[in-house]
């Protein structure tokens, strides 16, 4: 019996580790998939019916109210973070459609301790914005930040550059990214 005992703990031990792997690498595994799903989208030119041509929107969450559309998904590194590893790290993306067609497609940053900061292709420019793209800082009346907020048109070419710009492996790190640094590749 003593000699099954060993090979008995070391095979616990090793599936212990891939679990923990698994727990750890999925999220930003699962991150880059969703921003490839929405690299190359253009707003007012790819419509529902081509979206769902995907296989990733094909199971992503979808919300309607009347003739608007969202998919939804979000990405975190709650398993580390719970573990007090890496601090708490929430991506999301969402594509609005309106009667068949691509009206928005954003990413939502947010790192614990900074200020979030959102990606939106639109297909016009928001007031008081001359180029593409276009970065405001959003304030509440009380002059408290709320977020920043990245908008360029569907001339841009940012729109096929999303897992480019991004950096998923975040979700995944111990002790997570320095700073801005996780929200941004600086290779």
């Amino acid at each position: 019996m003593k000699k099954y005992l060993i090979p008995i703990i070391i095979l616990c031990i090793v599936a212990a580790g891939i679990f923990l792997r698994y727990r750890i690498v999925s999220p930003a595994r699962a991150l880059a998939l969703d921003l490839q799903a929405i690299n190359g989208i253009t707003v007012g030119k790819t419509s529902e019916a081509e979206l769902l041509g995907h296989p990733a929107f094909q199971t992503i969450d979808r919300r309607c109210f009347g003739a608007n559309c969202d998919y939804h998904v979000e990405r975190s590194n709650s398993f580390l973070s719970r573990l007090h590893l890496a601090p708490h790290i929430f991506v999301g993306t969402d594509v609005g459609v309106r009667d068949g067609m691509v009206t928005r497609v954003s990413v939502f940053l947010a790192r614990q301790g900074l200020t979030p900061v959102v990606i939106s292709q639109n297909e016009k420019l928001p007031a008081g914005c001359a180029s593409s793209p276009c970065v405001k800082s959003v304030t509440t009346p009380a002059k408290i930040r709320f977020n920043f907020v990245v908008t360029f048109d569907k001339e841009s070419e940012l729109r096929n550059r999303m897992p480019e710009m991004l950096n998923p492996a975040c979700l995944s790190r111990l002790r997570g990214c320095n700073g801005y640094s996780c929200r941004w590749q600086t290779n």
